[in-house]
């Protein structure tokens, strides 16, 4: 739903939401078998002893790892024409939406008496309808 509605060339801020860091072609850890970590390397043209460790295997993913790290959602909208950029962890204050998000939970906690969620999507959507552009 959001491409579509997006003006061409955007720029989109993330946060470290587990839904936005899925990784494309995930490195391997210690938990990998030794032929994946081979595999992993070798799909890098990282360079590796044939009589290497797993460790010393591990150690190089370690050490390259950062340089191949692409998540799905920058990759989808990259080919959309778009770019993204990270909030840094833990810095809720940087990221607009949070504010948005504590007026209505605030509002829906205190004017939910069903515990009903049709009723707590009801009370957000009237939330949401009504914060204003200052808000």
């Amino acid at each position: 739903m959001l491409i579509p509605n997006l003006p061409p060339n955007a720029v989109i801020v993330l946060d470290n939401a587990s839904y936005h860091n899925v990784q494309d072609n995930r490195p391997s850890t210690a938990n990998s078998r030794k032929d994946s970590i081979k595999r992993w390397l070798d799909s890098h043209g990282i360079r590796y002893a044939d009589d290497a460790t797993k460790i010393e295997l591990i150690e190089l993913v370690k050490l390259h790892k950062p340089r191949y790290k692409t998540f799905s959602i920058d990759s989808i909208l990259a080919r959309h024409g778009h770019v993204t950029i990270r909030l840094p962890p833990y810095h809720p204050e940087l990221n607009a939406i949070e504010k948005i998000w504590g007026i209505v939970k605030n509002w829906v906690a205190q004017n939910n008496v069903t515990f009903k969620l049709d009723d707590v999507r009801r009370l957000a959507e009237e939330t949401f309808s009504s914060i204003t552009k200052e808000e």
